[in-house]
């Protein structure tokens, strides 16, 4: 990029600017509609980077899945991974034989990988799993596409040695686990609904809009709809009319029990969850930030075999739940975990167990000794709502980014990665920001990733 004159920088700036609102990278804002901010530097990997993350992160799946198959019948799991008694009373009346089968669940991992993940490789960490409603799916292949169109043309008259080209469209990753599950499920079609809480879509991007958009344009049938508009008439599943295969959610099962208390009908749900026919099935409800506490505490070993371990221990950061207890600290010596907690300020970072969008994160660096003391006071007072987890360093890169006011900024930025890998592809969520807490809904940008082609 640093070989793209000044000019020709401005005017393919004002060419994304232009194509933003026709790919759906805007996001509704209290004042106005905005465009997320891109970087117009794009992160450029070699395929073998986007083999061992695939194998990686599938291999870890397999893991999570076989321990979460116990999860009814082992306290340990229920108590690492808490749901309240409503929650675990529906999962349960949904799963009278146990956890059913197949388990399909569609997530992005959370790392600090950055712009350079051949050097990153040996010691970057998983931050966090999400597995419901995963952001990006939509924004991630537009931004890319939009680069792809506007970039590429310049930088292969200037670098003409240097050949890149899109990783595998998140969107068509989604649709073909669907596809996958619906087969696995005995369904001799694949009609999507994207279900999720409509009248909480007070701002942001909705990218469920986008999806159907997309799929409609590749002949795929998909409606947008609430949990509360879905109904079940003849054994069948049915969203405004239309007949449904396959579930792809954004809700959380905290949501729909929360419905159904309020007395808000979910027949639909209930049997859709009773036939197994959503997508993150209901392991994806497990993406707790305590799952990394699960794979970080040594307490738990035993689920594991030894090759298991080795990759737990090397990618993921030391987490607990917060609660007065006894555990290992960081260098593993048996602690009291709240003392420990202030006395380490400096070194952890505060979430909500189960929160999104990087909303209530407490980087203990960050702040006085003050506060924190008074965010471990609220954390304690909501047991297993809270974990600390050991602060992962975020690096910083060199960004040029197209902001959401339409001016180009040079400067450092922390960023991050967030991979999705499937038997079928794997494809990235770049990000980045000028604070270390890196998210799309806290004002962060997308950092479009290619993959260089073999043979130059």
């Amino acid at each position: 990029m640093e070989r793209l004159p000044e000019a020709a920088l401005k005017e393919m700036a004002q060419a994304v600017r232009a194509g933003s609102k026709s790919k759906g990278l805007l996001v509704q804002t209290e004042k106005a509609e905005e465009m997320i901010p891109l970087a117009l530097n794009p992160w450029v990997f070699s395929p073998e980077v986007a083999r061992y993350l695939k194998g990686l992160f599938r291999g870890i799946r397999r893991t999570v899945n076989r321990v979460l198959a116990h999860y009814f019948e082992d306290p340990r799991l229920q108590a690492i991974l808490p749901l309240r008694e409503n929650e675990l009373k529906w999962l349960k009346a949904s799963s009278p034989e146990g956890m059913p089968r197949p388990q399909t669940v569609f997530e992005r991992f959370d790392t600090n990988l950055g712009s350079q993940p051949e050097s990153e490789l040996a010691d970057f960490k998983i931050i966090e799993f999400n597995a419901v409603g995963v952001g990006c799916i939509h924004l991630s292949p537009a931004a890319t596409e939009l680069l792809e169109e506007h970039l590429t043309p310049r930088l292969t008259e200037l670098l003409p040695e240097i050949r890149w080209t899109a990783p595998s469209d998140y969107r068509q990753l989604l649709f073909q686990e669907l596809q996958a599950h619906a087969r696995a499920i005995e369904r001799d079609s694949c009609r999507i609904g994207l279900i999720e809480r409509r009248e909480t879509m007070v701002g942001g991007c909705d990218e469920f809009a986008c999806l159907a958009a997309h799929f409609a344009e590749k002949g795929i049938s998909a409606e947008v709809g609430d949990p509360r508009e879905v109904e079940r008439k003849n054994g069948e599943l049915f969203l405004k009319g239309k007949p449904l295969d396959v579930l792809y959610r954004d809700f959380q099962l905290e949501e729909v029990v929360s419905i159904k208390t309020h007395g808000g009908s979910l027949e639909g749900i209930e049997a859709a969850f009773e036939h197994n026919q959503i997508v993150s099935t209901v392991f994806g409800e497990f993406d707790h930030k305590s799952l990394c506490e699960l794979l970080s505490n040594p307490e738990f070993a035993d689920y594991f075999n030894h090759e298991e371990l080795r990759v737990a221990r090397r990618r993921f950061p030391w987490t607990r739940l917060v609660e007065e207890r006894k555990t290992p600290d960081p260098d593993g010596k048996e602690v009291d975990l709240i003392p420990c907690l202030r006395e380490n300020r400096e070194r952890m970072v505060l979430k909500p167990n189960r929160g999104y969008g990087g909303e209530g994160v407490i980087v203990g660096e960050g702040v006085s000794a003050s506060a924190w003391d008074e965010a471990l006071h609220l954390a304690l007072s909501r047991p297993k709502g809270w974990v600390a987890q050991e602060q992962v360093k975020i690096s910083k890169a060199p960004m040029i980014t197209l902001t959401a006011n339409g001016q180009i900024e040079k400067g450092e930025r922390y960023v991050t990665l967030g991979v999705t890998a499937t038997s079928r592809g794997v494809s990235f969520v770049g990000r980045c920001s000028e604070g270390p807490v890196v998210n799309i809904s806290q004002g962060g940008g997308l950092v479009p990733v290619f993959l260089l082609k073999v043979g130059g």
